[in-house]
């Protein structure tokens, strides 16, 4: 399994648009062959940190939803966030 973790930080006063988006989603993701599953957290700080965190089967089926055009759309709608950062996992253990 891979996990693929993005994460960045929101002004106090954008935190709360930030999770309302987020919950409203399309839910386009979901429908993808190999997507488990996603959280989205949310840090308790004055600035919180907000992580979205995919879960995929494999890294092929993660690489052809980051080819789709729906991702696309939901990479522009976050491409103001200058200090985002991404990062893969493979599960090892559980």
């Amino acid at each position: 399994m891979i996990v693929a973790i993005s994460r960045f930080r929101a002004p106090p006063e954008e935190a709360d648009g930030w999770v309302q988006r987020l919950q409203e989603r399309s839910r386009r993701v979901d429908g993808y062959a190999g997507f488990l599953g996603l959280e989205v957290l949310r840090s308790f700080e004055r600035s919180p940190e907000i992580l979205l965190v995919t879960r995929w089967t494999d890294r092929e089926a993660m690489k052809a939803y980051f080819q789709s055009e729906d991702f696309q759309r939901a990479r522009g709608a976050s491409a103001s966030q200058e200090d985002a950062s991404f990062a893969l996992y493979e599960v090892v253990a559980t």
